[in-house]
């Protein structure tokens, strides 16, 4: 019976990284269609030439890749799962003794470099377009949803929407109240509505306080999604507000920005309820010449003809076809 003998620690270690991740790992298949080396020249204008070298953007570029594809949320465990998983080490190009960046990293660079420079955008416009190159998007039939995301915000230190007000001094505010000010003339945000929520986090009030889900209230965004239908491809994302005023503007504003980015605008359109308003309604069909699959609006229209999308008392309860983000 043989037994390991480790009463001596080794000192030197011969092998491969690229030997140790399992050829079917979805690293590996990422990695293989996936191409930063211009996010360099793209971030350059935001670096400067003199001082102390900063940590990588490509390597924080990779490591939110990870977590994002993996389901890892909180930054510190994905700098914990980077550490001590090989595969996620290979992926992200460092090697077994390179140091893994701290998790507040990510925070500075998210809403210093990255946040000025759109560089989320620009990736994520790259990975459609390779999708729309390999013939992956259909373009003929899109469906818009929207997932609630929780914010980070107490209840318990919450105001009432009454005893809030927004005339407070952008100097000596946080970061987060800078960020609300400067949306409130945002239609996904300030302007979206002009009911004052119930209640506002002075900590986070760009927050909407929401029971969307039929439980307990909380704090959360809307994240908005448009997605081809012809394999699931998330074709644009839009935040906001958890409101669905906010919702269906975003939906506009996602069409319209696909259109002008790629040059591709659907036939058809699928989404739920909140989508059926008759204002919405009238912009799809009569301005935008998208036909909405919705039951009640297709027998009308093929009675009275397009033009009945904006008078029909039906659309303003259309049933769509419920569409949900697929994650890839």
């Amino acid at each position: 019976m043989g037994r390991l003998n480790h009463e001596q620690e080794q000192f030197f270690y011969s092998f491969r990284l690229d030997d140790a991740v399992p050829g079917d790992h979805p690293v590996r298949r990422i990695a293989a269609v996936l191409d930063l080396g211009w996010v360099y020249s793209e971030l350059a204008p935001y670096y400067p030439k003199i001082g102390r070298p900063s940590v990588d953007p490509v390597l924080m570029i990779r490591m939110l890749i990870v977590g994002y594809v993996l389901g890892i949320r909180s930054e510190r465990v994905r700098c914990r799962d980077v550490a001590v998983n090989l595969a996620y080490r290979w992926f992200c190009g460092l090697s077994i003794e390179d140091k893994v960046p701290d998790h507040s990293v990510f925070s500075r660079a998210r809403n210093e470099r990255f946040c000025n420079c759109g560089i989320f955008r620009s990736i994520f416009e790259r990975v459609v377009g390779a999708c729309i190159g390999a013939g992956l998007v259909g373009g003929e039939g899109f469906a818009v949803d929207a997932s609630l995301i929780v914010a980070d915000a107490n209840k318990q230190r919450s105001i009432r929407g009454a005893q809030w007000s927004a005339a407070i001094d952008p100097q000596t505010a946080s970061r987060a109240t800078k960020e609300y000010l400067a949306t409130l003339d945002d239609a996904a945000f300030g302007a979206a509505s002009e009911v004052r929520p119930k209640f506002v986090s002075p900590s986070d009030p760009a927050a909407q306080w929401t029971g969307a889900m039929r439980g307990p209230a909380f704090f959360g965004y809307a994240d908005n999604y448009l997605i081809d239908v012809k394999v699931g491809i998330i074709m644009d994302v839009e935040a906001t507000r958890a409101i669905r005023q906010a919702e269906v503007g975003a939906a506009r504003t996602m069409i319209e920005r696909t259109e002008q980015r790629f040059a591709i605008k659907p036939e058809r359109l699928a989404g739920d309820t909140a989508y059926g308003s008759g204002a919405n309604l009238d912009w799809l069909v009569n301005e935008a010449k998208i036909t909405p699959t919705s039951r009640s609006m297709t027998s009308r229209s093929e009675r009275t003809g397009p033009s009945a999308a904006k008078t029909s008392p039906s659309t303003k309860s259309a049933t769509f076809i419920s569409a949900r983000p697929a994650r890839f």
